[in-house]
């Protein structure tokens, strides 16, 4: 088995459940993890082993030590981190993007926009989550060749397609998950609900994650006279979002591009409740429409508008003769693109091709 470092300066926030599933399950390449402090999230994220090393001082006798063969940075800044290594021990580096590492500390950092270049120079393969973001990368310096596209991917285990349950008595369940920051569209969302509420007085808005925008969103609740209609649950765990899915009949995220800057890539959660079955509304936002296809997988709406948010919600609500079968389309779209085992393979074959070494078997598609 080779040896592959993972390095991730924490290890491993909440919601980075697509991290820790592209750890597991390699056939030809063990993946051993370096962090910078101590790990947190261990029951959520139990994997051996974590390594902690608070500097780097020292880093290439270590690897040399650890028989690594090949490095992999989660984040750009954690690749421009190891590329003095990878030159001191001639290892092949790849760098995988994600969103605010293309986005908001581009626009952010001159510096770490110009160090970029150096990173793509010298680096062996860079791996992206959307075509948008490739796109992305590609303005940015990189070269189209050295870019894999790897999306984000779900163990579809954990998500089997639910039954919708019935309404009752008008009683129309909202779900929304995602951390309570700019970028995630939690008060568009919010002040959408307040106009989905006079057509559907009864529905109710379940809010799952915690953030600094809590407060805002608890003035906003307030504002619009929402009570006990909006339930902010704070952060749970990822059993309890399978949990709430089952229970919702629509899943709503309105992510948007933040003031800095901020983008997404393609928020887990949304393949999450399309698998479960659940209708989803989203907007046209960073590489959500590779997956959210209006009107054939799901429904979109621009950024930042919470009447036309509003209307969609009303409209998905008044058609639920079109449920199943936008639900069977969203499960069949995830089930191609975004199961995590074809993800992980591709994963797995360009570790074992920038090391040189010939891929046991094809790479999965999608």
């Amino acid at each position: 088995m080779q040896r592959v470092l993972v390095y991730r300066r924490k290890f491993l926030p909440r919601s980075e459940t697509f991290i820790y599933e592209q750890l597991l399950g390699h056939q030809a390449v063990k993946p051993i993890v370096l962090t910078r402090q101590r790990p947190f999230n261990r029951k959520q994220f139990p994997y051996s082993p974590v390594y902690v090393r608070k500097r780097l001082a020292g880093l290439s006798t270590w690897l040399r030590k650890k028989k690594v063969k090949c490095l992999h940075a989660r984040f750009g800044p954690a690749g421009l981190e190891l590329l003095p290594y990878a030159r001191k021990t001639k290892l092949p580096l790849i760098t995988s993007f994600h969103g605010f590492d293309a986005t908001k500390r581009v626009k952010e950092n001159p510096g770490y926009r110009r160090s970029l270049r150096r990173l793509f120079r010298r680096g062996k393969a860079f791996t992206v989550v959307s075509n948008h973001m490739k796109k992305r990368l590609i303005r940015l310096g990189c070269p189209a060749k050295k870019i894999t596209l790897i999306r984000s991917g779900i163990d579809l285990r954990k998500f089997p397609m639910q039954p919708i349950l019935p309404v009752n008595d008008g009683e129309y369940r909202l779900l929304s998950v995602g951390r309570l920051t700019e970028k995630k569209g939690m008060d568009t969302l919010v002040r959408a609900f307040a106009r989905v509420r006079k057509e559907f007085p009864r529905a109710k808005l379940i809010i799952i994650g915690d953030g600094e925008w809590k407060p805002k969103l608890r003035r906003l609740i307030k504002k619009h006279k929402l009570g006990k209609r909006v339930v902010l649950k704070g952060a749970q765990p990822h059993r309890e979002v399978q949990r709430q899915l089952g229970k919702c009949h629509v899943f709503v995220l309105a992510c948007k591009t933040a003031r800095s800057g901020d983008k997404e890539g393609i928020p887990n959660v949304l393949m999450e409740a399309m698998a479960t079955g659940r209708p989803v509304i989203s907007t046209y936002h960073s590489g959500i429409p590779e997956l959210v296809v209006h009107k054939e997988t799901g429904y979109l709406v621009p950024e930042r508008s919470p009447t036309q948010l509003g209307k969609m919600i009303n409209h998905v609500l008044d058609s639920q003769d079109e449920w199943n079968q936008m639900a069977a389309r969203a499960r069949e779209k995830v089930e191609r693109n975004h199961n995590i085992d074809k993800q992980r393979a591709k994963l797995e074959d360009l570790y074992l091709r920038v090391m040189g070494k010939s891929a046991s078997k094809k790479p999965a598609q999608g």
